[in-house]
């Protein structure tokens, strides 16, 4: 999948928070407590992001939005 393709993808409000936090290097738990969720519902949240983009990790995640900033 190129950088293009994800250019059509939105993101909810939630997702842009947990966005923003994945890219200031935020844990699971950091980013939970900030926002007033369950760890667990940022990794479901985070999983949905995942499969949005067509990628399996958080690296993954941090390298297409750092390409996509750029």
């Amino acid at each position: 999948m190129t950088m293009t393709s994800h250019a059509h993808v939105a993101f909810t409000p939630r997702e842009r928070e947990i966005i923003r936090a994945i890219l200031s290097a935020q844990s699971n738990k950091a980013i939970a407590d900030s926002l007033g969720i369950s760890e667990q519902s940022v990794k479901n949240r985070l999983t949905k992001l995942y499969r949005k983009l067509g990628i399996s990790s958080r690296l993954e995640l941090m390298r297409t939005l750092m390409k996509e900033a750029g």
